[in-house]
């Protein structure tokens, strides 16, 4: 009698062996063929950001120790400080400060100043915050702990990671002094706050000591104010609008050139270009569309802009016509957008602008746009948010296609204007989102490093600390990012 083999029976006639693909009629089955073996449970699969947090520091130090800065990681070589940072973007570390409630959801900016005091020069780091509400805040950050007359305390308190019993708490980095009364209560929202004469993150860096603040105007009657920090006593003036651009207009955005001469404002009825020392402005964007979101190119001759219908324009303003009201081009814009009645169809919409604009390099996003920002180590690329969720990043030699070159899934968003925040060393993206979650991506691969949720308020706006501090932290992730949302202001590490 021929043996039997698993999987397979043996025909005499034909004297061969057959593999077993069902029951044989008549055939006895045997033991081992009627027990069927259980399939092993699928484990669950990790995200990417979980997957990164087992690489523990103390791995990434002790491989260093063996091998340099070029160390093992995955089956791949990578570089120590790049694999450290990627570490610490997934532990965040997270204070929530007290007595901050309702001062800085939406607009935030942290910047070195030089003030004249008794003693001669005393440089400062300031923390500028706007609210919803029209309040304008100067707060004191300090390294140390320091009580004045005329201020609040705002106590931090570790919140990220979760405290457990036998654990002592973390010490803050920073400390914040807020004064009693506002710098401003102004009738709308504070809609932004820009540097006037941008420094960046070098240790070169000069301070700054005046900013741009805006409001977003209360029955269409945008506002704008200039700061000076210069003095013990900060000095607020209101710069009028003149020339063509309509004072009777809402303000949703602003940015500033680097020389600190003009500022582009955003408004409901297009963007403007405003001389800071006279006032004098003109429209360089015309549109029906609001513009939400703008920033200066790094040359200062060109504007990016991003407007309500989720299209993104790169005005020209070098070929302006030099008359006091130049006139604009007219442009008929074709674009895609989602038909509400079939999402599976599209359809085709016109759209008017004026300005300098070469209408084939237009780029669009599903939705309105709620950031827009460039990247300083190369400024061909763009990285844009808007309402519906969607972060990408462009790179503006590829604008025909049409698609992004890096997308950055997990992001919610419904329709809040939130702004994300890139670290100054052009590695990480932080953003809050419409879940009260916080997050960070990896900009070169899109990877989701983290996300957690320590604020029960959303996340809305993020700013860099001072360049003194990050030369401090040149490992550090963000090198300490502030964030504020209504229920508090938070610095992360």
């Amino acid at each position: 009698m021929k043996p039997e083999l698993p999987g397979f029976y043996y025909d005499e006639e034909k004297n061969r062996y057959f593999p077993i693909k069902g029951p044989i009629p008549g055939a006895k089955s045997s033991s081992s063929s009627r027990t069927k073996q259980k399939p092993e449970p699928k484990p669950e699969q990790e995200t990417n950001y979980q997957k990164r947090t087992k690489l523990k520091a103390l791995k990434l130090v002790y491989s260093r120790e063996l091998n340099g800065n070029v160390i093992p990681v995955n089956k791949k070589m990578s570089n120590f400080r790049d694999e450290i940072q990627k570490t610490q973007a997934s532990y965040p570390v997270v204070w929530r400060y007290g007595s901050t409630e309702d001062i800085g959801d939406t607009a935030l900016k942290q910047f070195q100043v030089d003030v004249q005091t008794p003693v001669g020069l005393t440089r400062k780091n300031i923390l500028v915050a706007g609210s919803a509400g029209g309040c304008l805040s100067i707060l004191r950050v300090s390294k140390d702990r320091q009580v004045y007359d005329g201020v609040i305390e705002c106590d931090p308190v570790s919140v990220l990671p979760c405290k457990e019993n036998d654990t002592e708490e973390r010490e803050a980095p920073e400390h914040i002094l807020r004064p009693t009364q506002p710098c401003l209560v102004a009738l709308s929202s504070i809609s932004s706050i820009e540097l006037i004469g941008r420094s960046d993150a070098s240790e070169n860096s000069h301070p700054v000591n005046r900013a741009l603040i805006t409001t977003l105007g209360s029955t269409g009657r945008g506002s704008i104010f200039i700061l000076n920090v210069a003095e013990e006593v900060n000095i607020l003036t209101p710069r009028s609008l003149q020339g063509n651009v309509s004072s009777e207009c809402t303000i949703w955005t602003a940015d500033c050139n680097i020389s600190g001469s003009h500022a582009a404002i955003g408004t409901d009825l297009g963007a403007g270009l405003v001389d800071l020392e006279t006032g004098v402005g003109s429209y360089f964007l015309r549109s029906k569309s609001d513009v939400f979101a703008l920033q200066f190119h790094q040359s200062g001759n060109i504007v990016h802009c991003g407007l309500r219908n989720g299209a993104i324009v790169s005005v020209d303003l070098r070929e302006r016509p030099g008359r006091p009201f130049p006139r604009l081009t007219r442009h008929q814009i074709r674009y895609q957008s989602s038909s509400k009645t079939c999402q599976t169809s599209t359809k085709k919409q016109w759209f008017e602008l004026q300005g300098n604009i070469n209408p084939s390099h237009v780029i669009y996003m599903p939705s309105s746009l709620t950031c827009l920002k460039t990247l300083k180590t190369s400024d061909q690329y763009l990285m844009a948010s808007s309402m519906d969720g969607t972060i990408k990043l462009f790179d503006q030699r590829m604008v025909k296609r049409g698609v992004g070159v890096q997308t950055y899934g997990g992001h919610v968003n419904s329709h809040t204007p939130i702004e994300f925040g890139i670290d100054p060393s052009e590695r990480f993206l932080l953003s809050g989102g419409d879940d009260c979650y916080t997050r960070i991506w990896s900009i070169k691969s899109g990877q989701l490093m983290s996300e957690n949720k320590f604020s029960n308020s959303v996340p809305s706006v993020v700013c860099w600390s001072a360049a003194e501090r990050q030369r401090d932290r040149k490992d550090s992730i963000g090198h300490g990012a502030w964030l504020g949302s209504r229920e508090a202001i938070f610095n992360l590490l």
